[in-house]
C-alpha cells in the first residue's frame, strides 16, 4: 500500500530510520543532510509502499525536465545504499526494470524508546 504524502508532510519512518521533509535521513547515530535528487529519490521510494519504481518513472519524477541518463539515477541509489549502511537491503534492484523499498513505511514522527520489528527483514532496532 502506497504512503500519502504531500510537501508538508514532516517524516517518513521506516525500521530505525527517519527521511525528515528537510532533507535530513536520521537514524542510530546518523544525521545525514542528502542532496535534494538523493533525498527527492528515496522519497519516492518510500511513498511507493513496497511497489515496483520503474527507472522510467523514477527518472520522470526526480528529473522532470528529462535530459539525465540512466546512470544518474543509478548513482543516486548507489549513494542511498551508501548512507543506509547494513540496512542497503531495503532498496531492491529488480534487474532491467527498476527499484522496491522493502521495508514498511510509515508516516509522522518515531516514538521514542519504542522497539521496531521490520516485518520484512525482521531487523530489530529502537526507533
Amino acid at each position: 500500500m502506497a504512503v500519502a504524502i504531500d510537501e508538508s508532510t514532516t517524516s517518513l519512518v521506516f525500521a530505525r530510520w527517519t527521511l525528515h521533509g528537510d532533507g535530513r535521513l536520521t537514524g542510530g547515530d546518523a544525521d545525514i543532510q542528502l542532496p535534494p535528487k538523493e533525498w527527492h529519490v528515496l522519497r519516492l521510494l518510500l511513498a511507493s509502499g513496497g511497489a515496483l519504481m520503474t527507472k522510467d518513472r523514477l527518472l520522470e519524477l526526480a528529473w522532470p525536465r528529462g535530459e539525465v541518463a540512466d546512470e544518474s539515477l543509478t548513482r543516486c541509489i548507489y549513494s542511498l545504499r551508501k548512507h543506509l549502511r547494513a540496512d542497503k537491503g531495503f532498496i531492491k534492484t529488480i534487474y532491467g526494470k527498476g527499484y522496491r523499498f522493502t521495508c514498511p513505511v510509515r508516516v509522522g514522527q518515531p516514538p521514542q524508546g519504542v522497539m521496531h520489528v521490520c516485518s520484512v527483514c525482521g531487523q530489530a532496532s529502537n526507533v
